[in-house]
């Protein structure tokens, strides 16, 4: 395992990498994408300038997630790779209960691996963090109820996973559950369906039950995440969430040297390869300064600043 005070104090120079809230101003008032690929440059993105489609973007910034993922797994701490990578293992099961071909390569188990002890109900071959998941799926219920006990139970071992790091990192995840319950809400508000208390994730901020009442529920949203946009619904609820999100991990940055520090910046990054990614392929196509406000995620900056 890599020694956790020399990594923070790595990150602790690594920050200044960061997209903060003037080097934004200036990717605002920036007139090309020549210009805009000249702002990143002391950034940890290195964009090509003579990009000539959406895909190259897409690419890169695949890439940078590469990259950092390669980062992580070199810190070689069993419960740190669960923690960042479980969910893909989830997100692979999912993918082969329905039988599409978008799985992702980013899980712990090689998917080819996840691929045959599924098909051959191999449980043996199942490492214990993902038992759990791999049984919901063999159980004789609906594909609904299967692929909804499935996420549940990925919040359920992420937020054992958590309870093991820290507590700033549990608070992390219960933030995550309680947007999850949110779209899963919006969701079934949207489709007309009924409310069950089993359709929620255990473990948030927001208690299950309040899922079930309008009144309860939105009163829990505006006392736990006051910054929240009072509008939320099926368009910005991703949006919010990161927003969320990225104030809470704000907190990372002036934590002391440890493990809440390091996974504050990774998470972070994570973050900022989706904002970044979204910003390039808006300068791409020329979009205006109105329209890069309306999908710029705030920066991963303690001080607060506007855009």
């Amino acid at each position: 395992m890599m020694d956790i005070y020399f990594l923070s104090g790595k990150i602790n120079s690594l920050e200044k990498k960061f997209v903060d809230y003037e080097k934004i101003k200036k990717i605002l008032a920036s007139k090309t994408f020549e210009e805009y690929v000249n702002i990143m440059e002391d950034t940890f993105f290195k964009i090509p300038i003579h990009i000539t489609s959406p895909e190259e973007i897409l690419n890169f910034f695949e890439h940078e997630r590469i990259k950092l993922y390669e980062e992580i797994k070199k810190i070689q701490d069993e419960q740190i790779n669960i923690f960042f990578f479980l969910k893909y293992d989830y997100h692979n099961l999912s993918i082969l209960l329905l039988k599409k071909e978008t799985f992702s390569l980013y899980g712990i188990i090689n998917f080819y691996d996840l691929k045959y002890a599924f098909e051959k109900n191999e449980i043996r071959k199942i490492p214990y963090f993902l038992k759990e998941g791999f049984e919901i799926c063999k159980s004789k219920r609906s594909l609904e109820e299967i692929l909804l006990g499935l996420k549940n139970n990925y919040y359920k071992k992420i937020y054992e996973i958590a309870q093991n790091i820290s507590d700033y990192i549990k608070n992390y995840i219960k933030i995550e559950i309680d947007f999850e319950n949110i779209k899963t809400y919006l969701n079934k508000r949207l489709n007309e369906e009924r409310l069950s208390i089993n359709d929620f994730a255990s473990f948030g901020f927001i208690k299950k039950e309040y899922f079930l009442n309008d009144e309860e529920l939105w009163k829990a949203i505006k006392t736990n995440y006051k910054g929240i946009n009072t509008t939320l619904g099926e368009i910005n609820i991703e949006d919010e969430r990161y927003k969320i999100l990225i104030e809470y991990l704000k907190e990372g940055r002036v934590k002391p040297d440890g493990i809440d520090k390091i996974l504050s910046f990774y998470l972070a990054r994570e973050i900022e390869i989706l904002n970044l990614q979204r910003i390039t392929i808006a300068k791409f196509y020329k979009k205006d300064e109105s329209f890069l406000k309306n999908i710029i995620l705030p920066p991963f900056q303690y001080k607060k600043g506007i855009f």
